[in-house]
């Protein structure tokens, strides 16, 4: 094989690039280093050293509410057909599947942002062939070539490209297990809203039968002779309204399914799902967390958190950028005649310094940009966090407020019951009219109807609770 020989336009070309003047290169790194300087916004800080309502009491009185941390909310409600129902969601639901597409994304970004930090590595060949009218082809000539590329980080600009690329890796994965923790809590609540109607529905169809068997014996009288019309007409209505009651609750549960069958991510026709036993529930015990406990485990919170840290590698690429940059390169060229001819190769070596000069008008306008996104991510970051304040504080307020409910609906209930059953003794011996035992009777559907409503918002307000906490802590 020849010796590798070293043309002489090549080796001039060596030659200069060996011997860049250093005039040149001054007055480059004297205009990079101007570099203007930007103030970033500082992230918010939690204040509040407790919640308003302190003293706030949120034990579970029910003795089936799960002891020890239950690991899901279903398993806290005491429902394993809510956790199967919240692990189809997980899996099928459109929000979750979008949110794991934007976490591919950020992920292919954060890729491209560590592979402009490794060398650039690439080769070539080729062969030269002509042809004649005696021969098709002749090929006569070849070549192979390799190029190496390398950016000195001297500056830290793809240092900053690469962590401003992490932390928005990072929040997409935060905004995941934000869109979780909403559908978790979204189906909860709609799986509870399906109890809650159906026992309503059950409720009713109660008073439908016993209204009706009011209004035989009201017509018995009639025809008896020791009632008027004026009373069975009354009682008519009554039950007339029950049973348009009925229908409405009815609707209201058909577009519960439905609204379940989008939360999991099936379709609605062929979606069923049969409502639980209201009175199965349980009603957990959940552990309050300080607020500047919740605001690390707050997962949109955290998002907002590296969407700020994004920002501010923006805005360290951004002043980067007005420094030179210095690039290394390598390059080999090796030719060989395929017919016997000699092997020659060329090597070639150089340093490449790209100062910015006249292009500092659009580099200040990429500075002012990014801090602009940097002083508007510290700006959502605070919204995102008082929203999260003010969730915990209302979902407080609503558990302790919803169980002071419930034990005085229970007290109006045992009353309803008690007075309902004595207008009725009064009204079959004669002894009141019927306009009182009317309200007796309405006063009783009203109540119990009432304390089924107040379950469903004890219920609702520990899901929120669990939103507002950020997923769920362990049991009290």
């Amino acid at each position: 094989m020849a010796k590798p020989i070293l043309t002489a336009p090549a080796y001039a070309c060596a030659m200069r690039r060996t011997r860049f003047p250093t005039l040149f290169m001054l007055p480059a790194l004297g205009l990079g280093a101007c570099a203007p300087h930007v103030a970033l916004e500082p992230t918010p800080v939690v204040r509040s050293p407790h919640w308003s309502d302190s003293g706030a009491s949120l034990p579970s009185s029910d003795p089936r509410a799960a002891i020890g941390g239950p690991a899901t909310l279903g398993a806290a409600m005491g429902s394993t057909a809510l956790d199967e129902l919240i692990e189809r969601a997980t899996r099928q639901n459109s929000d979750v599947a979008a949110a794991v597409a934007r976490i591919r994304q950020s992920r292919a970004l954060l890729r491209i942002a560590r592979g402009s930090m490794l060398p650039a590595i690439s080769a070539s060949a080729g062969i030269s062939a002509t042809r004649t009218n005696t021969t098709p082809f002749d090929f006569h000539d070849a070549f192979g070539g390799i190029d190496i590329s390398f950016e000195l980080d001297l500056f830290g600009l793809h240092h900053a490209e690469r962590d401003a690329a992490l932390s928005r890796f990072r929040g997409t994965e935060f905004d995941r297990d934000a869109v979780l923790l909403a559908v978790q809590a979204d189906v909860a609540r709609a799986y509870v809203q399906q109890a809650t109607l159906a026992a309503r529905i059950d409720l009713i169809d109660r008073n439908i039968t016993q209204q009706r068997e009011l209004e035989r014996i009201i017509r018995a009288r009639v025809d008896a002779g020791e009632g008027t019309r004026v009373d069975l007409g009354l009682q008519t209505i009554q039950v007339r309204e029950l049973q348009s009651e009925r229908s409405r609750l009815v609707q209201s549960l058909d577009q519960t399914r439905t609204a379940l069958a989008v939360l999991v991510g099936e379709e609605a026709p062929q979606f069923s799902n049969a409502p639980a036993p209201l009175e199965s529930l349980v009603v957990p015990s959940l552990r309050l967390v300080q607020p500047t406990e919740l605001v690390a485990r707050r997962p949109d919170v955290r998002a907002a958190e590296a969407r700020i840290q994004a920002a501010g590698g923006d805005v360290r690429a951004a002043r980067a950028a007005f420094y030179p940059r210095l690039t290394l390169s390598s390059r080999g060229l090796s030719q060989a005649a395929i017919l016997g001819g000699p092997l020659s190769t060329l090597y070639s070596t150089g340093a490449g310094l790209l100062a910015p000069i006249f292009d500092r008008g659009r580099l200040r306008g990429n500075l002012e940009f990014a801090a602009g996104q940097q002083a508007e991510s510290v700006a959502l970051y605070r919204q995102a966090l008082l929203n999260c304040l003010a969730d915990a504080e209302n979902a407080i307020s609503a558990v302790s407020r919803s169980g002071e409910r419930a034990e005085i609906t229970e007290q109006i209930v045992a009353n309803a019951r008690e007075t309902a059953r004595l207008a009725r003794l009064q009204y079959l011996e004669g002894d009141t009219d019927l306009q009182r035992l009317f309200d007796a009777e309405q006063r009783l559907i009203e109540s119990e109807d009432a304390r089924l409503i107040t379950l469903q918002e004890r219920l609702e307000a520990t899901i929120d609770l669990f939103k507002a906490l950020g997923g769920m802590p362990a049991a009290a």
